[in-house]
Parts: C-alpha cells; structure tokens; sequence
C-alpha cells in the first residue's frame, strides 16, 4: 500500500507567469514529493521583472477554500506567502491558530523585483500581531525584516533578527542576510545561527527565490527536521533552485528551477 503523502496547504497569491507564489509552491511541493494545497488571497499581474496590477479575493471565498480543504484533507504543514491585506491576516489567523500543525510566515513586502506588496501600517500590525504569533518560524528577507522591526537604518542579522523577535516571532529565519556572499540567519529566541553560503550565483534566476525558500522550510519542518537542520537544508535546496534557474524564461531575470536543483543536487552526491 502507498504511503500517503505529505499535505502542504499553502496560502498567499497567484503569479500569472507561474514562477513565484502560489504557482511556485506548487511546483515547489512537487519536486519535493509532498502534495500542495491551496488558499488564493490574491491575483497579480506579474512577470520576473515586476508586479503590474492585483486584485482581492474575497473574504469569504478565501475562507471557504480553507475550510473546504480542510474538511477533506490532512493538513500536515501550513505555509503562508504573500497576503497584503490585514483583513485576510486576521481571518487565516482565526483559522489556524489551533490548529497543532508547524506554521511557516513568508512575509512578502517586496517581490524580488521590488513590487511593494504590503498596504501600509494597518497590514503591518496585523502580520506581527497576529500571523507572526501563529507562525513557527517567518522568514523575511533583510529589507522585509527592516519593515517588520520598524528598524529601516540595521542591517546587521544579529540585531535585526532580535527586533523581529521581539514583535512577537517565536523564530526568525532572515534569508540572504549576510552580504554579498549571501546565507541565512536564524534566531529561535535563545541562539543565533549563521547559515553560510557557499557562493552566490549570478543566473538572475531568483524570481520565486523566497517562495521556494519558505516552502521547502515548511515541507522540512512537517518531514520533523527540526528548525536549524530544516533551514540549512531549504539553504542548500533554494540555492540550488536559482543555481540551476530557468534562464530561457524571462528577458533579463528569470524563475528558479527546485526540480532542477535538486536533481543536480542528488548527481553531485551520486558522483562525489
């Protein structure tokens, strides 16, 4: 008999050139043998190069599609990606704040071609307030980790990393943190881990980069990895993704690859 696979319900927003947001967490669960279902809080207009145009799905169509999944489906992890309204933040935290499953917050400020996709103090509030405390772990990047702290002048992880905690985080995982080589940072509460990076590769295939990250983080986290090996290991896998990108997609940036990545990532080892 089939072993039932992993259930990844993933919530945030549609990419309609298919390489980030719900499209990518999709592709994302995929490669890595779970099974991706979803919660649409939003449509863009986007390519890699940027975001044009969004719109809203309402508020009860969003919540029926949550529990219409869940009526059915095993929840084994949640996943949280791009949601710019503080409307929506306060009904998926009604949903999933009992729910015993890991929980991880994307919280999408910028896409990575700098779209600004938050709407202003009233979603911040509502994304520390109620969907970091929810959350087992979020995962901004540094600009997005300025925003959350209220601290647009640090760059520093270590220092950073602590003002998200203190907004109410029970984790912060801060991705490409640490300069030019790029890495993560990772701060439970109680230890700061440094996740080096090997290099940074110059594909310019980093569309869905962020997506991608938090997504294998969250499949990790349901696989019981715990948090420091599961966020080496979604390192390991988005750097990967954006290694081995698709570069015939998209003029001057292109989307990453995890299916990609993870096959060259599994040659290398057979061949090592």
């Amino acid at each position: 008999m089939a072993t039932a696979p992993l259930v990844c319900l993933t919530v945030g927003s549609s990419d309609s050139s298919g390489g980030a947001g719900i499209q990518g967490d999709i592709k994302t669960c995929m490669a890595l043998g779970a099974y991706c279902a979803t919660a649409i809080v939003g449509i863009t207009a986007q390519n890699p190069g940027g975001v044009r145009s969004r719109a809203d799905v309402p508020l009860d169509m969003i919540s029926d599609q949550i529990s219409t999944v869940m009526d059915e489906l095993r929840i084994d992890v949640i996943k949280i990606g791009t949601v710019w309204s503080a409307e929506v933040m306060h009904l998926l935290a009604d949903h999933f704040e009992s729910l015993d499953v890991p929980v991880v917050f994307d919280p999408v400020m910028k896409t990575s071609a700098g779209s600004p996709m938050h709407t202003g103090d009233k979603a911040l509030r509502a994304a520390r307030q109620r969907l970091m405390a929810i959350s087992t772990v979020v995962t901004p990047n540094v600009t997005e980790a300025q925003i959350l702290a209220d601290a647009p002048d640090i760059h520093m992880p270590f220092t950073l990393a602590q003002l998200v905690f203190s907004r109410g985080a029970k984790a912060v995982l801060i991705t490409d943190a640490m300069g030019a080589r790029g890495g993560d940072w990772l701060y439970d509460g109680e230890h700061h881990q440094p996740i080096a990076a090997r290099q940074r590769y110059t594909t310019r295939c980093e569309h869905g980069a962020g997506c991608a990250h938090s997504t294998i983080l969250a499949v990790l986290l349901a696989r019981r990895h715990d948090l420091l090996s599961a966020a080496q290991e979604a390192h390991r896998l988005a750097a990967a993704a954006v290694r081995h990108g698709t570069v015939s997609v998209g003029s001057q940036d292109h989307p990453v690859d995890v299916a990609a990545g993870l096959t060259q990532l599994v040659a290398g080892s057979q061949h090592g």
